[in-house]
């Protein structure tokens, strides 16, 4: 497990929600291995890491501006990301000893965005298909709604059954994929206070599922109409396998 960011904040999760929300990302993928259906991270592999670094962003960073500060913590997530991929027994990579570092695209500001919060009346349960043609169960949360390259975006918010706080998940696709980023999509981890109409979407926390990495596990396929008509230039690039 990789340390927690060294900056504290009165809105830092504490090391037993990190670790819950490991297992609970422990829960939400599988890897066939040894004709077993083992239970593994496929969605949100680095899930407690993610919402420690979300948290601290958007409490911390209350504007949507990048500072020396904001790019100081992104760049020792993604340091302590590829020591996870490099050395964690719960890395997706097949060969660590040839692995060097992920790649991203530089932090940008204007992919750090307030987007307007519209719940849902209907929270009836999504099927959402998966890599290997089953099936995953998310509740409906919500839209989130913001203006990006002279465009109206709306995308869903999503909640695992299993989650009672107030995180989201945010599976989406855009112009870039099969280029500079993961064919099959990328996603967002949400932190959201419960009461605001707002939240931050920032792009720049932008990740690849496991199957990216390791065609072996199973991912959740980001809904239809969760795509983005133009390119998202933020975030982790396409992983080329060794």
């Amino acid at each position: 497990m990789l340390s927690l960011p060294t900056e504290t904040t009165s809105a830092s999760p504490t090391r037993e929600s990190f670790e819950r929300s490991q297992e609970r990302g422990v829960r939400s993928g599988k890897k066939v291995q040894n004709q077993q259906q083992l239970m593994k991270a496929s969605r949100i592999y680095f899930f407690g890491v993610i919402v420690v670094i979300i948290l601290i962003l958007v409490y911390t960073f209350t504007d949507t501006g990048v500072n020396d500060s904001y790019v100081r913590e992104i760049s020792k997530f993604r340091t302590d990301k590829d020591e996870y991929f490099r050395k964690s027994d719960d890395s997706p990579l097949t060969n660590k000893q040839q692995f060097g570092q992920l790649d991203y695209f530089p932090p940008d500001q204007r992919y750090r965005i307030m987007a307007a919060l519209q719940p849902v009346a209907d929270t009836a349960k999504l099927k959402i298909r998966t890599t290997d043609g089953k099936e995953s169960l998310l509740n409906r949360f919500g839209y989130a709604t913001f203006s990006l390259e002279g465009k109206e975006h709306r995308l869903l918010l999503l909640k695992p059954e299993e989650e009672d706080d107030d995180r989201l998940f945010l599976p989406f696709t855009d112009e870039s994929n099969g280029f500079d980023t993961y064919g099959g999509g990328r996603y967002l981890d949400l932190g959201y206070d419960g009461e605001a109409k707002q939240l931050m979407i920032d792009f720049n926390l932008a990740y690849n599922p496991f199957c990216a990495y390791n065609d072996q596990y199973s991912c959740p396929i980001p809904p239809k109409e969760n795509h983005l008509s133009i390119p998202i230039r933020a975030g982790e690039k396409n992983y080329e396998k060794k």
